[in-house]
Order: C-alpha cells, then structure tokens, then sequence
C-alpha cells in the first residue's frame, strides 16, 4: 500500500524541476495492471472514506481509462523504484 507521502516521493523523483529531467515532465502518465496491460490516467482526487473509525480517514483515487492510442511495447526501464 502506497501512502501520499510517498506518492509525491515518487513523483518528484521525476519531475521535479531540478532533480527531474524534461523527458519525464513531458511524459505520458500509464498504470500498469496486475494482466501487465497499460491503462492511461484520466484524473486523480482525494475521497474522504466513510468508515468511522478507520485508520485512513481519506485516500487519493487515481482513475484509468483503457489507452486511446497504445504506445507499443515498453523498449527499456530509464528508472524504477520499488515501494516496499
């Protein structure tokens, strides 16, 4: 389970401006299902959960559409980080 802290961890390691690189600011955003089928992000917000009493009073929903235009075969990993 990946926290929000961490999210944004993950993404700065990217994008940032100074740290990141342009390739990654410019590129496209895809999930990767647990079939290995690439879905692209259509939006994310935060929803509040329901369940009083729960350790996890919100959570940021990221939502996928099934790709508009399949960008081929993964040709090479450029950075990969393993959330534990």
């Amino acid at each position: 389970m990946l926290i929000g802290r961490e999210m944004a961890k993950v993404f700065n390691k990217f994008i940032d401006p100074i740290k990141g690189s342009m390739i990654c600011q410019t590129a496209r955003v895809s999930i990767e299902m647990p079939s290995g089928e690439l879905w692209d992000v259509k939006g994310v917000f935060l929803a509040e959960n329901k369940i009083l009493g729960a350790r996890e009073t919100h959570r940021i929903v990221i939502q996928v559409q099934p790709e508009v235009a399949p960008p081929g075969d993964v040709m090479k990993k450029k950075g990969d980080i393993v959330m534990s």
